[in-house]
This record gives structure tokens, C-alpha cells and sequence, in this order.
């Protein structure tokens, strides 16, 4: 029960705690917080609370014997006991309590069983997966919520002889489909309260293999339980726990588990590429001031680093932001980059991960890094672009040293002087700024936009402009297929009616017309259309219009039936 008291009370503020159950508001004198009036004597300014030993202590009391914790606090206030004042406080906390009499949250039940099933059968080759080709340490692996799923009716069997009934045991989402036969790692997913969110559970590589070889449908190699949002990144509740200013961001949950097998400790996992909602409120609620992203070195990973940037900017102005860039190449190939975190420890050790973390970069100038390999900024348009996006974020950026460092590379990439690059910047960044104030409404009700209602904002214009110009792309490919489509066509027809076949070019472009109709609809496929009515019209002389127009009907016809099958289908 000791254990239980300890956790609750680390996760609670007395003071919080205080104001919530007595109406009032603490104001603070020096060190100390006091209360406008005692709860108990209803004396003025005697109650006094001390928020860093988490302490409370009232001066005018009868007795002088008011003071304690916050589980003192409670049942004086409310007459209970202290096991009572506990279990309060606990679901307040959001903590299952361990020497709870009544049954734990099912989820909790469900990853001890989990953690158990590693003397089950079957378990020792997946837990040498984790260790011995993953490298991953057996401490951490057992001291985390890791566990093995074995057998699902067995897990659903014992779950129910300890009370819990099946449709909870569905709702915790541990039924999904693939979970115990494909899916067989379970890790646990604390929230930012530390209790256990959901689940996401993972396939080995052998596994993995064998699917891809079957020529079955391929899946993720992780996936997450029916049913759960995370609200906070993999890791965060131990992480925030520690002592460190900084937070490391990495993509994989065992990129995490990687970083803490090398004592890394201060370590979280997004579980992809997504910043989800939740996850920067999570983050404020810490005591950590730096973030330091180190997603992978892929595309994917680099375009998912700048969207991070450009919301915690936007939205949470506290942190100073740090990019750790992954450059460095494979070992057994020299032309392939390590990809992650986990690949960089397994294949060049602890000490190039940790220079890496020693020297990263300010997130600003990242940023204008990055975008010599997206854009060409000796271009005048695209380097419009560069500084326009740039001048989005320049107030976001409070050290003056970071803002000479974007100036510096951007410069260096535009080929153009410093200080016409900062002016640029400087007036497109003003200019925003005025379009902004005139299109605020003049009313005392109205408030400045949100910033992360903003940044949610730019990242779906980002998104939207992105399928737009992949849009653009498909359709400038169908405009030069369909233009080569009406060449061939106008160019069979002219050598027809300069024979003077005119009736037989009015029917010849009748049965073009249904073919144009298709290549209208989707011009890539129909150029294998144009091959067949190319080959036709090769080999024949101008006196077989006849057999012409017999086979391109007939192709016509054919189309016309595919096209009746895909509708069906």
C-alpha cells in the first residue's frame, strides 16, 4: 500500500488538489502558496501550503495539530479514512491502485498476463528475436510493459475466472484481428498519468518474410489495437520523470526501447510519423524545455520532422527545438544511409548515437537545409517559395543566433547576399502579418487565432496542396496521352479523306469516337487501345477500309464490355 500512496501523491499538485475541493484560489507568498481561508477553522490567512514538499499546514487550528499531505488534507475535509482519501485521489490521478482489493483495469490485468506468457511455449524464439537479432537488453525488455501473446482463448479463459467479462475484454481492443497468431509482441502504452493507454503489438521479421514470400497481402510490421488513440508519445510518463531538460523524439517504439538499452532514459516514440493530438499537451505538462527530434533519415522521416517543427513552433512556443539528422552510412554498403535509431546503435554502437545527440541542430536552420533537396533556390520562383515559407514562421524564432544561421545557409543555397535574404524574409513575415491584423474583426470579443488552430491550419493547406500537385501530375500525363491519342486519329483520317473516302472517314471517325471516349476517361490504359488500331491501320492499304473499320469496331466492342465489367465490380 506504501507503494500506492507514493505514486499518487507524485502524480498529484497539493495545491491543485486543494483549490479543486475547496472552491479557493492560492496565491503565492515567497515559496509558500496561502489560502485566502482555512477549510477547517475558517481562519484568515493561516493556511499555509508548501507546494515543493507537498505539505500543508494551518498556523490557527485548535491543537496546532492541522497539517499533513494531501491525503491528510482529504480526510480531514471529508471525515474518511485514509484508505478512503486514497482511492479518491487515485482515480483523480488516473492510477490503478496495486494493493486495490477489488480487480485492476482490465488492460492492466491483460499486459501482466502478457508478461507472464514468456515461460509459455513458443516464447523463447520471439524473446531471442528481441534480444539477439533485435539487440535490445533483457533488462529493459522486463522491466517495460513487453509481453508475448500465445493463445487467445486460453488469455480470454483466465481473464474471465478473475471476474472480468468478455465484452470488457473486447473493449480493451487485445481481440483485434492478427493479435496472438501474426502478431504475437505486445508492448503497452502508458499515458502521460502512467496509467496503460492501450496496446500496440508487432510481428517479427521472420514472420514478415514469410508473408511477403506467400504472396499474401503484406501488413504493417506494427499495429495498434482496436479502438486506441494515444494521447501522448510511447515512453513519456517515465521519461518526464527523470531529471533531463531534454527530450529525445524518435519514431519506433523500438527505436525507444534501442535508446533506453544504451541508457538513453529520456526517450520517447511517436509510433510513426504522425504528431497526434494530445501529444504536444502532454509535452507542455513535462518539465523538459528542449525537444530533440531524431525521426528516420527517409523521406518520410524528414518531411514528418518539418511538419513537427512548424506545429510545435506554432502551437508550443516553450521548447527550443533541435534536430538530430541520422547521415551516416551502412557499414556493409556504403551506398545505403542508416535509416533509424535502432539500425545506427546495432551497426555503429552507443558512441556515434550519443555524438550525434551531443551535436544537433536548431530546428530553423534544419529547416532551411532541408529545403535545398526539395527546392532549387537558384530559381527565382522557387525561392520565392523558400523565403515566403520561411517569413511563416520568423517570429516564431526568438534567437537572434538562429535566425543568422537560416540567413547564413539560405544565402549560401540562393547564391544571394545576407541581407537582401533577411529583408526578404523580414517584409514577407510583415506583410503576413498585416494581412492577419486586417482580417481580424475589430470587436472586443475577437481573439487572435489560436496558434495551433493555425498551425492545424497550414498543415492541411500543406496536405491539400500536396495531393493537388500529385493530381496535376496524373492529369498533365492523361493530357499527353490523349494528345497523342487525337494525332493518331486526325492523322488516319487525313490520309483517308485525301483518297477521297469520305464516307468511309464520317464512319471511321464514328468508331474513334467511342475510343476517344475511353482514352478520356483513362488515357494510360487506353494507349495499349492506340497500339491495336496502329497495328491495324499498318498493316493495311487504304483499299481495306472496310476491314478497317470491322476491326476497330470490334475493339470497340471489346472495351465497351470491359468497361461494363469494371463498373460491376
Amino acid at each position: 500500500m506504501g507503494h500506492d500512496f507514493q505514486e499518487v501523491k507524485q502524480r498529484l499538485d497539493i495545491v491543485v488538489v486543494i483549490e479543486k475541493y475547496t472552491g479557493l484560489t492560492a496565491r503565492r507568498s515567497g515559496n509558500n502558496y496561502l489560502l485566502s481561508e482555512c477549510p477547517f477553522c475558517h481562519g484568515h490567512g493561516c493556511f499555509s501550503i508548501k507546494q515543493e514538499e507537498q505539505f500543508f499546514k494551518c498556523f490557527q487550528c485548535p491543537g496546532d495539530k492541522t497539517g499533513g499531505d494531501v491525503f491528510t488534507f482529504l480526510s480531514k475535509l471529508k471525515g474518511v479514512d485514509q484508505r478512503s482519501a486514497l482511492e479518491e485521489l487515485a482515480r483523480e490521478a488516473g492510477y490503478a491502485l496495486r494493493s486495490q482489493s477489488t480487480r485492476p483495469d482490465v488492460k492492466e490485468a491483460i499486459m501482466r498476463w502478457a508478461k507472464e506468457a514468456w515461460e509459455a511455449p513458443g516464447a523463447k524464439e520471439v524473446w531471442e528475436y528481441l534480444v539477439k537479432e533485435r539487440k535490445l537488453s533483457e533488462e529493459i525488455l522486463r522491466s517495460h510493459d513487453i509481453g508475448f501473446l500465445h493463445d487467445r482463448s486460453k488469455m480470454t479463459a483466465d481473464l474471465k475466472k478473475q471476474g472480468y467479462h468478455y465484452e470488457e475484454i473486447r473493449a480493451s481492443g487485445i481481440l483485434t484481428k492478427g493479435y496472438f497468431d501474426f502478431y504475437r509482441i505486445l508492448f503497452g502504452w502508458r499515458g502521460a498519468t502512467g496509467s496503460l493507454s492501450g496496446f500496440m503489438a508487432g510481428a517479427t521479421r521472420r514472420q514478415l518474410s514469410e508473408l511477403n514470400e506467400s504472396g499474401r497481402d503484406p501488413q504493417p510490421k506494427y499495429k495498434m489495437a482496436w479502438g486506441f488513440q494515444a494521447d501522448s508519445p510511447y515512453h513519456l510518463y517515465d521519461a518526464k520523470r527523470r531529471t533531463d531538460r531534454a527530450v529525445i523524439i524518435v519514431e519506433g517504439v523500438i527505436d525507444c526501447l534501442q535508446m533506453l538499452t544504451i541508457g538513453i532514459s529520456n526517450t520517447v516514440a511517436l509510433g510513426g510519423t504522425a504528431f497526434k493530438e494530445g501529444y504536444g499537451t502532454a509535452l507542455d505538462s513535462t518539465r523538459f524545455e528542449r525537444i530533440i527530434l531524431m525521426l528516420d533519415s527517409d523521406r518520410a522521416g524528414r518531411e514528418a520532422t518539418a511538419r513537427i517543427i512548424r506545429h510545435l513552433l506554432n502551437g508550443h512556443p516553450k521548447f527550443n527545438l533541435y534536430v538530430a539528422e541520422i547521415a551516416a552510412t551502412d557499414p556493409n554498403d556504403k551506398k545505403s544511409l542508416i535509416k533509424d535509431p535502432d539500425e545506427l546503435i546495432v551497426k555503429l554502437g552507443p558512441q556515434i548515437t550519443r555524438t550525434i545527440l551531443n551535436d544537433p541542430i536548431k530546428a530553423g536552420p534544419w529547416l532551411a537545409i532541408s529545403m535545398r533537396a526539395e527546392l532549387d533556390l537558384t530559381n527565382a520562383l522557387q525561392r520565392d517559395e523558400a523565403l515566403h515559407r520561411m517569413a511563416c514562421l520568423w517570429d516564431r524564432f526568438s534567437d537572434e543566433v538562429e535566425k543568422k544561421e537560416i540567413i547564413r545557409y539560405l544565402s549560401e543555397s540562393c547564391r544571394l547576399p545576407q541581407e537582401d535574404i533577411r529583408k526578404t524574409i523580414e517584409k514577407y513575415a510583415q506583410r503576413k502579418k498585416e494581412n492577419a491584423d486586417r482580417s481580424v474583426p475589430s470587436t472586443e470579443q475577437s481573439k487572435e487565432e489560436d496558434p495551433r488552430k493555425t498551425s492545424a491550419k497550414m498543415e492541411q493547406l500543406e496536405e491539400k496542396n500536396k495531393t493537388l500537385k500529385e493530381k496535376n501530375q496524373n492529369l498533365a500525363a492523361q493530357n499527353k496521352a490523349l494528345l497523342r491519342a487525337y494525332a493518331h486519329c486526325v492523322t488516319r483520317i487525313r490520309e483517308l479523306s485525301r483518297s477521297g473516302l469520305l464516307w468511309h472517314v464520317n464512319r471511321l471517325t464514328e468508331g474513334h469516337s467511342a475510343v476517344l471516349k475511353q482514352i478520356r476517361k483513362d488515357p494510360k490504359r487506353s494507349l495499349l487501345l492506340l497500339e491495336k488500331i496502329n497495328e491495324t491501320f499498318d498493316r493495311s492499304s487504304i483499299q481495306d477500309v472496310g476491314r478497317i473499320k470491322a476491326e476497330i469496331d470490334q475493339l470497340c466492342r471489346e472495351q465497351v464490355n470491359e468497361d461494363g465489367e469494371d463498373n460491376e465490380s
